[in-house]
C-alpha cells in the first residue's frame, strides 16, 4: 500500500471506533505512557494535543502537570515556517486554531532542544521506525531540531501498527512507539 491508502484505511478504523472501545484504548495507552522509562526519566515532554480521534493525550497532559513535568505542544506558524515549541501550564493556555485543533495562544516559543522526549501523533507506524503522519512534514522538520539524545515516541492504538510504512529520505525515524 502507498502512503495515502494506508493514510485513508486508518482514519478510516479510527474515526469508526466506538466511544466506549477508544475509551478504553486510551486508558490503556495511558498506562503504558505513564510507565515506560522514557516518560519516567523525562522532565520536558513535548506533546501533541489531541483532536477528533487520535489517541487522547488530554489525560496525559493533566497528570505530567500535576507530576510537576515540564509540557511542551505544538504551534503550527505555517506550512512554509512548520511548528513551534511551546510550554503550557494548563488547557487556559490553549485556544482553538481555525483547524478547530486547541494550540496555545502563546508566542513564546522555547528552543526545542530543552525536550527530553516527544510522543508523535501519526496515522500509522512500524516496527523499524517509521512514522506516517498527515502529510504535511510538519513533525518530520520539527523532529530534526531536536538534540540527538531526545527519544522520539509514536503514539498510536494497536491497529495502527502496520507491517511497513513507506519512507522518504526527508522522514523521520522514532525511537519506539506506545499503544493500547
Amino acid at each position: 500500500m502507498n502512503k495515502s491508502d494506508i493514510r485513508k484505511k486508518m482514519l478510516q478504523i479510527r474515526n469508526n471506533m466506538d466511544e466506549h472501545e477508544k475509551q478504553i484504548r486510551d486508558n490503556k495507552v495511558f498506562s503504558n505512557i505513564i510507565n515506560s522509562n522514557e516518560y519516567k526519566s523525562s522532565t520536558n515532554i513535548f506533546l501533541f494535543v489531541s483532536y477528533n480521534s487520535e489517541v487522547d493525550t488530554h489525560k496525559i497532559i493533566r497528570h505530567s502537570l500535576k507530576e510537576g513535568k515540564r509540557i511542551f505542544v505544538p504551534k503550527v506558524i505555517s506550512r512554509k515556517d512548520g511548528m513551534e515549541t511551546i510550554e503550557i501550564k494548563g488547557f487556559s493556555d490553549l485556544e482553538k486554531s481555525k483547524h478547530g485543533i486547541l494550540e496555545p495562544c502563546s508566542d513564546k516559543y522555547a528552543n526545542p532542544e530543552v525536550v527530553d522526549v516527544v510522543f508523535a501523533p501519526g496515522l500509522a507506524f512500524d516496527k523499524n521506525g517509521g512514522r506516517l503522519g498527515y502529510g504535511a512534514g510538519f513533525y518530520d522538520r520539527y523532529l530534526k531540531l531536536l538534540k540527538k539524545s531526545t527519544a522520539k515516541i509514536g503514539l498510536c492504538y494497536s491497529f495502527q501498527v502496520v507491517e511497513n510504512v513507506p519512507m522518504e529520505e526527508y522522514d523521520v525515524r522514532m525511537n519506539g512507539i506506545i499503544t493500547d
